[in-house]
């Protein structure tokens, strides 16, 4: 089946090396604090949570009309800004002490994606895909190396106010570059 909606890919910075040298127990709860700072924003602006991957998010924000696409991306924005906050506010947290704060990116996309069960008989995973997530995960990336909190596509930017041009970037495995932006 067919949905549009804002695609949302998030990523914990520093990840690896913060994960290399905590004990598990400790990463487990830094990262279940990290979950669900954002969940609790996502679900708070009407998206829903797909999947966790690793220190990664995936979620979606469903477009069920035309004309609801500009409120629905001002809301991801609203919700991405408001996580990238609750995030830094977890340095308060007790899992965090001695340790630097986390930070975290926020991609953002609007596109049509396929939705369904996809995996195997017996293990079951309702996902999306389809280029627009493909796209929103190289966003993702792209935000770590300019190192923004928010980026959003060419896409969604044309659908909010006060956005910044990034420029024109090429995204790894996609034919041509596509400017990107930040909200402001």
């Amino acid at each position: 089946m067919e949905l549009t909606a804002v695609l949302w890919s998030s990523d914990l910075r520093g990840f690896t090396e913060r994960s290399d040298r905590l004990p598990s127990e400790r990463m487990i709860a830094i990262l279940n604090a990290l979950f669900e700072a954002q969940a609790a924003e996502i679900r708070g602006h009407g998206g829903e949570i797909l999947k966790f991957i690793g220190d990664g998010l995936l979620a979606i924000f469903p477009i069920a009309e035309t004309d609801a696409v500009t409120a629905i991306a001002k809301a991801a924005v609203a919700a991405a800004r408001n996580a990238i906050a609750a995030v830094a506010g977890l340095a308060r947290h007790p899992e965090m002490d001695d340790e630097p704060p986390l930070e975290i990116v926020v991609a953002l996309h609007v596109g049509t994606v396929h939705y369904g069960n996809i995996g195997a008989a017996d293990r079951l995973d309702f996902t999306v895909i389809g280029p627009a997530v493909n796209l929103v995960s190289r966003i993702e990336n792209a935000a770590k190396t300019l190192g923004q909190p928010i980026v959003v596509s060419g896409e969604l930017a044309a659908t909010l106010d006060g956005v910044v041009s990034l420029g024109r970037h090429q995204l790894r495995g996609l034919a041509t570059p596509h400017e990107l932006f930040a909200p402001v």
